[in-house]
């Protein structure tokens, strides 16, 4: 009975440690993912304000109707911020909307930066610079995703190593 107990934590912990490299490693291309996402978005939303001329609220909503979370959140909350009468501005609606963005996707500091830097630009210049404020971001966020599909393959190696290395040493504690 004993040995069964044994056998069975020792699975367990072998489990344990698999999920858990296997967690990381999602996060890691859910990340990906949710880059070349925002990457379309940003591409769509310059395409809107380019040749549909529609108004930034306008253009929130028509991109928020094919979209899937975090992006419908963020995109439905900048298009009711935006369409509300309060005497909140653009860049504290934006701020705001990055908050909600941040907390709800596998997205760090270093992808949202880029965009905080849009607060100040969407809505108050003219077009051109509108459309050049949103090609610098874009930039951005392509030189990330670069880095980060370079850097994938080795951070899954790294995180599947160290998960079912600290899974044997607790092994070898519990004999």
């Amino acid at each position: 009975m004993v040995m069964v107990c044994k056998i069975a934590g020792f699975c367990c912990v072998l489990f344990a440690s698999g999920y858990f490299a296997y967690g990381l490693s999602r996060t890691l291309e859910q990340r990906v993912y949710e880059l070349r996402k925002l990457y379309s978005i940003l591409l769509q939303l310059k395409s809107e304000i380019q040749y549909m001329n529609s108004t930034l609220p306008e253009c929130f909503l028509k991109l928020s109707t094919n979209l899937a979370e975090p992006f419908l959140s963020w995109l439905k909350f900048l298009a009711d911020g935006m369409q509300q009468t309060q005497e909140k501005s653009f860049c504290e609606i934006w701020q705001k909307g990055l908050e909600i963005l941040e907390q709800g996707s596998a997205l760090c500091e270093e992808d949202i930066i880029p965009l905080k830097e849009l607060s100040d630009k969407l809505g108050a210049m003219d077009i051109t610079s509108q459309l050049k404020a949103i090609d610098y971001v874009l930039l951005h966020i392509e030189r990330n995703r670069n880095i980060l599909e370079t850097e994938l393959t080795q951070k899954k190696k790294v995180a599947v190593t160290l998960s079912l290395f600290c899974g044997f040493m607790t092994l070898i504690l519990l004999l």
